[in-house]
């Protein structure tokens, strides 16, 4: 026990010693809900502290910017992801955002995807490309559509860099 204590991380050392003062000081089942609640939100912070934006090494003009969109875009994570992104927007014409990395996308960063094309400064296009299976399937689902000048589709990032 006094190993583990010394290399577990930090939140799984509070999760294990709160669930076992809840037990001693209430009972097991108090103790055990607590403890997967606590537990299901820190995990929650941690992967989305992975999910990230990682410049794209590419010769391309001042006014394009190339991202790679790193990690799952759910719900804790997607909405940060875009207002980093936003925040980059200033003086760009194109934004090519590669989806390869990308496993997953739920109700929560499709709704964050959504507002953040609708917030695109005018005279700024999206290209988004390398769309996984299931996030595709996901915008598929809610009938997400290239938006001429604004939002456009590729298979590769070859393809969206194909005219600048």
């Amino acid at each position: 026990m006094v190993d583990l204590l010394r290399h577990a991380p930090k939140d799984d050392i509070i999760v294990m010693l709160l669930c076992m003062s809840l037990t001693v000081l209430f009972d097991m089942v108090i103790a055990i809900s607590v403890g997967i609640v606590l537990a299901s939100l820190l995990f929650m912070r941690r992967i989305a502290r992975m999910t990230r934006l990682a410049p794209v090494v590419v010769d391309v003009p001042d006014d394009v910017l190339v991202l790679r969109v790193i990690g799952p875009l759910f719900f804790a994570a997607a909405e940060g992801l875009f207002t980093d992104l936003e925040s980059r927007l200033e003086g760009k014409r194109i934004v090519i955002l590669k989806w390869d990395a990308v496993p997953v996308l739920d109700a929560g960063g499709l709704d964050a995807f959504q507002r953040f094309v609708k917030r695109l400064p005018e005279g700024c296009e999206l290209r988004v490309c390398n769309v996984e299976f299931q996030p595709l399937r996901t915008m598929a689902r809610a009938g997400i559509q290239p938006i001429p000048g604004r939002l456009a589709f590729f298979p590769n990032r070859r393809a969206a860099m194909a005219d600048l």
